[in-house]
């Protein structure tokens, strides 16, 4: 029902307004009471509405409500509750004076239906816009609460434990599906130390792929990469169970350097599937990359991940 909304608000302020001003014998005055019940009630909940709908300023937040809001214009829909506050406000004051102005019982009791009538009328005519804020709120559930601390993005295909990775090194409760593309949200989990937190992200298997070809799983995933990241895990799965093969992941981890001017780690999951294969595979990556941090134990990773960013005090002072 597209008026569910606004019939549920008008219900409970004609209902206030039914039990409120009955204690004035004055007929001017109980139904100016009345008036001013109604308006008060709706006029709180517009804004809180309209202080619901925010306006980010990071960047990262900016990008993201970009690519979660294609289809709501948040300003617009801002400017509306503002501009639908003011119509109410000028409609009560112009009715609260109209029956001031008159000594004629019938005619403020005519009075208060028509401004009964005329605050239904603008509420309706405006469902819309209290659906897209019902949309609005639904969605800004999915946005992340992104802390100021260092922060440390994991990052690599699909499947290949990025999300056991963050469980093992911060202890969230994450949930791991063997199913490409599970996690569909960024997820945040924190490495408590007795000098500062870590940040751990845990973003969408990204796929080697141009950016315009992405969808919007992967798009977060970038932003993450982009806007937060002070430093990257990327995830190697040499068993290649996840369904990408090494070369698929050495290709992306080379476009992840391109396109991101920041430190990378590697590290190598699922190590207790390793056959003699793997490890052979592993040796030639140490010895390929001797100049990047290698790790296929969470326990080192996590040690190593203190260890470096103490060292960096102008990330978390």
């Amino acid at each position: 029902m597209k008026y569910k909304f606004v019939e549920e608000l008008l219900s409970s302020a004609f209902k206030r307004a039914k039990n409120n001003g009955n204690q004035f014998y004055d007929i001017k005055e109980r139904n100016i009471v009345k008036l001013q019940t109604i308006y008060q009630y709706i006029d709180d909940k517009l804004e809180k509405i309209y202080n619901d709908i925010v306006l980010p300023e990071n960047k990262f937040y900016k990008e993201l409500y970009k690519l979660l809001f294609t289809d709501i214009n948040i300003k617009k829909l801002r400017e509306r509750i503002k501009y639908i506050r003011k119509i109410i406000k000028q409609v009560y004051l112009k009715y609260k004076n109209d029956i001031k102005l008159t000594k004629d019982k019938k005619l403020i009791e005519r009075y208060r239906r028509e401004f009964y009538g005329r605050i239904s009328s603008i509420l309706r005519r405006n469902w819309i816009i209290f659906k897209y804020y019902n949309i609005y709120l639904n969605r800004r559930k999915k946005v992340p609460n992104i802390k100021n601390l260092p922060t440390v993005v994991i990052s690599g295909l699909p499947n290949v434990g990025k999300s056991t990775l963050l469980k093992n090194l911060t202890g969230s409760n994450v949930k791991i599906e063997p199913y490409p593309f599970t996690t569909k949200d960024i997820m945040i989990g924190y490495i408590k130390t007795p000098y500062f937190d870590i940040q751990v992200i845990d973003t969408p298997g990204i796929l080697d792929r141009p950016i315009e070809e992405m969808n919007e799983i992967e798009k977060k995933s970038i932003l993450a990469l982009n806007y937060l990241a002070n430093l990257i895990i990327y995830v190697f799965d040499l068993t290649e169970t996840c369904g990408y093969n090494i070369k698929e992941q050495i290709n992306l981890l080379n476009n992840i350097k391109r396109m991101f001017n920041k430190e990378i780690i590697l590290y190598f999951s699922k190590k207790d599937l390793f056959t003699e294969k793997e490890e052979k595979i592993l040796n030639e990556f140490i010895k390929n990359y001797n100049n990047t941090n290698i790790f296929y134990d969470y326990n080192e990773l996590k040690e190593f991940l203190i260890s470096y960013i103490k060292n960096k005090k102008e990330w978390y002072i």
